[in-house]
């Protein structure tokens, strides 16, 4: 990495930059299940600037750009409110640079201040790197989801992974 690598959570100001890192993010078409962006930047400036122990934005910022986004989510039911849903991105040119592991870091760092045990994510078969970075940090399969994505070019099956993070019981 030549520049300087921000990660910090995201700031209402960060909406635009967000928007145009996730519209290229979808128009690859392979990692995500959107495959259009229809959420105007003022619903990024929303959420961002909401701060609760139920769901984080985290970005990571090179040279002022924004080059990845993490989100953890929290679940609101009560017997599974010790559990987060987390989905994470990085820019194509930026990958293979550990930028997601940074983001990954953080994010495990923010789910274990507010008390989140278990981080749970979906991610399609093909998207090797991913797996690969999930799983240096624990993530373990549990299950997989046949033809789970309806997409413009066909169906994907979802593997879901999952890690603890809480204290062993």
């Amino acid at each position: 990495m030549g520049e300087t690598l921000e990660i910090r959570p995201a700031k209402p100001s960060d909406a635009r930059a967000f928007l145009e890192f996730w519209t290229a993010i979808v128009a690859e078409e392979r990692f995500v299940r959107s495959e259009e962006v229809d959420v105007p930047a003022r619903a990024y400036r929303r959420r961002f600037r909401q701060r609760s122990r139920l769901e984080t934005h985290i970005v990571a910022l090179e040279g002022g750009r924004l080059v990845g986004h993490v989100n953890v989510q929290r679940e609101r039911h009560p017997v599974t409110h010790h559990v987060a849903s987390l989905s994470i991105a990085v820019a194509a040119d930026a990958r293979g640079r550990g930028i997601g592991r940074r983001l990954m870091e953080e994010a495990i760092a923010w789910s274990k201040r507010v008390g989140i045990e278990k981080l749970v994510l979906s991610v399609y078969p093909h998207n090797e790197a991913a797996i690969s970075l999930y799983r240096s940090f624990g993530f373990l399969d549990e299950g997989r989801l046949a033809r789970h994505s309806r997409k413009s070019y066909g169906y994907e099956d979802e593997i879901l992974m999952a890690v603890w993070i809480g204290s062993e019981a």
